[in-house]
This record gives C-alpha cells, structure tokens and sequence, in this order.
C-alpha cells in the first residue's frame, strides 16, 4: 500500500512512544474516512442504477480494505503490547483467525 501513514511507519510499524501511538491514530482515522468515501460511492452507484458487476467490484474493494484496517490495528496493538510488557491474548487472537468471510 502506497499510504502516507505506511511510507512514514505509523501503521503496522509499531512506531515508538506516545507520539507514534498519536500519529497511528491519525492514520486510522484517514484511513476510515476513505472506507466511509467508498461506501457512499456504493450508494450512490446503486441508486443510479450502475451495473451489478462495477458494484460488487467496490464492494470487494470496501470489504478489502476493512479487513487491511483490522490487520494494522491488530500489528500497532501488538506492537503497543510489547513495548508495555503486556500480555496478548492468544485464545482471543485463535478467535479472530476462526472467523468467516
């Protein structure tokens, strides 16, 4: 991905300290508000009566990039977890790799 959060490692680098926690959020939100921009693009292709096939390319789009929003929080939470010295919760994470697309 060629996102200004990932070139500057602020997401899924597990950048260093309370600025990096700050910028990584930054980036999340970014990264949400374009995800927001997409699905009200899906909107407004199905109200205008847009071929079934264009739509369901955004929509694997959208579902695309949720699934990368969740792997990034998921690697800045790691990272924030070890530079703590907390522990990870495996049955947790043995969840999520459970979970159906």
């Amino acid at each position: 991905m060629n996102d200004v959060c990932r070139k500057e490692g602020r997401i899924g680098a597990g950048g260093r300290g309370a600025n990096a926690d700050r910028g990584s959020s930054s980036c999340v939100l970014r990264r949400l508000s374009r995800i927001e921009g997409q699905v009200r693009g899906i909107r407004k292709m199905i109200e205008e009566g847009r071929d079934c096939e264009a739509v369901v390319q955004q929509v694997s789009a959208v579902r695309e990039a949720v699934s990368t929003l969740g792997l990034e929080l998921l690697r800045d939470d790691f990272a924030c977890r070890r530079r703590k010295g907390r522990e990870i919760d495996e049955r947790f994470l043995r969840s999520l790799f459970r979970m159906k697309h």
